[in-house]
């Protein structure tokens, strides 16, 4: 190869060959390179602010700019950074403008390991960071970028970590959420509670909330050994204490604690797991809980709720949109009143209210915030009112749709089994219940050794209404309640005093009367419409009386207003054709003797007195033409309506006369 080269009137040539040609190349490029480093070395990095800002708002979609000083080392085996003064802001959806600003940051970064491809920083100084998190209702976030991520934190080996007075706002319209703290972080050579330290305090929905955190000194960690650390937590009355490792140093999203809780109630947990846990009374739960990525694994759980024990194996995948809850729950023995709790009870039941119904409103709209899938037995339950052996249902949550079933109760003779639902995919849930009593033995409700009243209860509930509460549900709800027994006893005197042939009832009580009377059935239909339970048919039916009834229950104020009339099938010789009334709240019902046509009666009386003072006596005597009720045509129509009556006992059922 020649190069030309035009010297006066004569041209001259040089050869120049591959060699040369490579050595000017390389000659140019650390030129070039050398001028480059120069430049860096030289460069006021202040006027590169608007340049960096510029393009970091174009590659993150907001505006973010550096308003104060900006130094950059680079030529050292450790470069370090001094920022001053950076604004992030939010996307343009965010009514704030900030979304974070820092008043200064130092970083120190080591230069080696970089050139392997290994970010380490000897240093992270954060003074004065101020971070607004923001999550609309649809579940977008002002720091999403893309996919969201369920892994946890991967940082860098950080060797000293501080954070001066940082500034923390979390406002969340699906959890309903709202969070200001503060935040900060110091290293402590030889302080015996750990050298690392991380504190938080501020408000959590109006609750204090504080925050402990702590570890071995960060300097001295060994990335390929576990680190220790602590944490205290409260947050209102809940309170989270935690000791464990984390696997990997660093990798916040692999790690195993030994895990306490203690609170009120267990649902206020959802604030700081988005766990749409039900509602309890006061608790106490421990257990080993172990993090990998986006799979917690809560096992060997101890505890109390209330005066409930609790144990079992949860699990919960959290890589998914929506978080999926798995596991078995069991209890040797389960306080009735501890489940009310789950209804409204529990701290809710410390609110003042005059309903007998729950009213206090369900967290319905963090139903869609979770999926379930979850066992629960227990072995006994302890009730005041109640005599029940065991419990067991299968809990599973779908897309805003909680059922339970089976809702099994186990009774010393018989069960209570069907299925509870409780929509909440909408603003305005709905409630339904479908509840069987099969073979209930009603005398083990009495529970003295007297037993007026002895039979098999069969009975069918189905019932579907909306509301936020238990008392609303039931103030809309609409359905059918059937019950029937087939055939039992019943104290002489009690079937008296209903049929209000009083001296009858006053001899068998005055004479402590024990025996019993053959009950042929009873049955009772009531049509729910709008929350108004009204009486379709109200038969019972004894060898002396027949006893019918009428009337409604109104749960929207939980009145009673039920009427019952005796109709003797013999001769009665005094009798007062007075009804029996129940009336009053669901809460304290009355019950009374209708004196109106009992007055009307004595006006007869003393009207047939005027002609003939024997002749009143007519007034109170009752020829007893009542006929014995069709009970196989009754609990026919009873079972029709889904009350679980065996065949034979409709078989068996006396027809009427």
């Amino acid at each position: 190869m020649l190069i030309w080269e035009r010297t006066g009137a004569r041209l001259r040539s040089f050869p120049l060959g591959g060699r040369g040609f490579l050595r000017w190349t390389g000659i140019a490029l650390a030129a070039l390179l050398l001028a480059l480093v120069l430049a860096l070395y030289f460069l006021d990095w202040n006027t590169m602010r608007g340049p960096i800002g510029r393009w970091l708002s174009h590659r993150y979609d907001r505006e973010v700019r550096i308003d104060g000083n900006l130094q950059v080392k680079l030529f050292t085996w450790q470069p370090k950074i001094d920022v001053g003064d950076l604004y992030v802001g939010n996307p343009a959806w965010v009514k704030t403008l900030q979304g974070a600003n820092l008043s200064h940051a130092h970083v120190e970064i080591r230069l080696l390991p970089l050139f392997l491809g290994r970010l380490i920083m000897p240093v992270l100084d954060l003074e004065r960071p101020n971070v607004l998190v923001v999550r609309d209702a649809g579940g977008r976030t002002n720091w999403d970028r893309g996919a969201p991520e369920h892994g946890g934190w991967q940082l860098p080996p950080i060797r000293r970590f501080l954070v001066r007075d940082g500034h923390v706002v979390i406002d969340d319209a699906v959890r309903k959420l709202h969070f200001t703290g503060t935040v900060n972080s110091s290293e402590q050579a030889g302080s015996s509670g750990g050298a690392f330290t991380m504190t938080g305090d501020g408000t959590l929905n109006g609750n204090l909330f504080t925050a402990d955190l702590r570890g071995g000194p960060l300097l001295n960690v060994d990335e390929s050994r576990p680190y220790a650390f602590t944490a205290d937590i409260h947050a209102g009355q809940t309170h989270v204490t935690a000791k464990g490792e984390l696997t990997h140093p660093f990798h916040l999203d692999r790690f195993g604690a030994d895990l306490t809780m203690t609170g009120p109630d267990l649902a206020d947990l959802y604030y700081l797991t988005g766990l749409a846990l039900p509602g309890t009374p006061p608790y106490r739960l421990h257990g080993d809980l172990q993090r990998d990525g986006g799979q917690y694994r809560f096992t060997a759980i101890t505890g109390m709720l209330g005066k409930t024990d609790l144990n079992g194996d949860l699990a919960i995948d959290a890589a998914k949109d929506i978080p999926a809850l798995s596991g078995r729950l069991t209890s040797r023995q389960l306080g009735l009143d501890d489940l009310g709790a789950l209804f409204g009870g529990g701290k809710a039941a410390m609110v003042q209210s005059s309903w007998l119904l729950p009213d206090v409103p369900l967290h319905t709209e963090r139903l869609r915030q979770m999926n379930a899938e979850l066992d629960y037995s227990a072995d006994a339950v302890a009730s005041r009112d109640f005599p029940l052996r065991g419990f067991g249902t299968h809990v599973s949550l779908e897309s805003g749709v909680l059922d339970l079933k089976p809702l099994a109760f186990q009774f010393p003779q018989g069960k209570l089994s069907g299925e509870l639902k409780i929509d909440g995919r909408r603003d305005m849930p709905v409630t339904s219940m479908d509840a069987r009593f099969s073979d209930i033995h009603i005398e083990n409700f009495v529970k003295n050794s007297d037993k007026p009243l002895t039979g098999i209860l069969e009975a069918r509930v189905k019932v579907t209404g909306r509301g936020h509460s238990v008392h609303d549900a039931a103030s809309t709800a609409d359905g059918q309640v059937t019950i029937a027994i087939p055939g039992g006893g019943m104290r002489h005197s009690l079937a008296e005093w209903l049929g209000v042939d009083l001296l009858n009832a006053i001899g068998l009580t005055l004479s402590g009367d024990r025996s019993n009377t053959r009950l042929r059935c009873a049955v009772a239909g009531m049509d729910v419409r709008n929350g108004v339970l009204t009486t379709q048919q109200m038969v019972l039916d004894t060898d002396p009386v027949r006893i019918d009834g009428s009337g409604h229950v109104n749960l929207h104020d939980e009145t009673l207003d039920l009427t019952i009339q005796g109709h003797p099938k013999s001769f009665q010789f005094f009798r007062l054709k007075a009804p029996v009334e129940i009336k009053g709240k669901l809460a304290s019902p009355i019950l009374t003797i209708n004196a109106k046509p009992a007055l009307i009666q004595g006006g007869i009386a003393a009207g047939l007195g005027i002609l003939n003072p024997l002749a009143a006596i007519l007034a109170f005597l009752d020829p007893g033409l009542a006929k014995d009720a069709n009970c196989a045509a009754l609990l026919s129509q009873a079972q029709d309506k889904g009350a679980p009556v065996k065949a034979a006992a409709v078989k068996q059922a006396p027809a009427g006369k």
